[in-house]
């Protein structure tokens, strides 16, 4: 073989393992639930024990309404009382959705939103992969701030895309990711401080255009 070739055939092999590594870092981890928790509780999250909680708190504000469709993003199986989430997850699913729609003309599937201990207890009984609803592992959607973005139907350069946008925002600490492969999704915990990335996003281009 050419030198020529052999350049090439290194590329190709440098970019598999970089995809491979991408995709690795986000698969769970044994301390994953630990993790997300320890996290909720810096951010004096509560947890959502029953229905009634999700619409007083929905009236306070502290969680906001997620339509079941836009253009960008709908809602697949979750039922109408746990259409909601933290508002900084909600601005990140209006930005990443919006983002992925730009992109690839097509919106984002969300399977999964704000969750009770009692609608967790369910999913734990009839799924073994479920996150426990009680402990130190109880599952992050209980704090409203997690959602699941699915990956089913969409192609590798869309998963990918999602992928690398993840981890990026993971690897700077605005939040926690997960890709799951039993269930093909993303499972996103978004951090209370996300808003303050998106204001220096905006503050950047503002100043750009100055």
């Amino acid at each position: 073989m050419g030198v020529k070739t052999w350049i090439s055939i290194l590329v190709l092999l440098c970019q598999v393992a970089g995809t491979a590594a991408s995709r690795s870092s986000l698969r769970a981890k044994a301390d994953s639930q630990l993790l997300q928790n320890k996290r909720a509780d810096r951010d004096h999250l509560s947890r959502m024990v029953d229905r009634e909680m999700v619409d007083s708190w929905a009236r306070l504000k502290l969680l906001v309404p997620v339509a079941s469709k836009t253009r960008s993003f709908y809602l697949h199986k979750i039922p109408t009382q746990y259409r909601y989430v933290r508002p900084w997850t909600k601005l990140f699913l209006d930005r990443i959705s919006s983002q992925f729609y730009r992109r690839f003309k097509r919106p984002l599937r969300i399977t999964s939103l704000t969750r009770t201990v009692h609608y967790q207890n369910q999913l734990s009984r009839r799924n073994s992969n479920a996150a426990s609803p009680y402990g130190a592992k109880r599952s992050s959607h209980l704090t409203g701030a997690s959602l699941d973005i699915s990956k089913k139907g969409l192609s590798g350069a869309q998963v990918s895309w999602l992928r690398r946008v993840l981890l990026s925002l993971h690897q700077k600490e605005y939040l926690f990711a997960i890709e799951e492969f039993y269930q093909p999704n993303y499972h996103v915990m978004v951090y209370r401080h996300y808003p303050e990335y998106v204001e220096m996003l905006l503050a950047r281009s503002e100043k750009r255009k100055k």
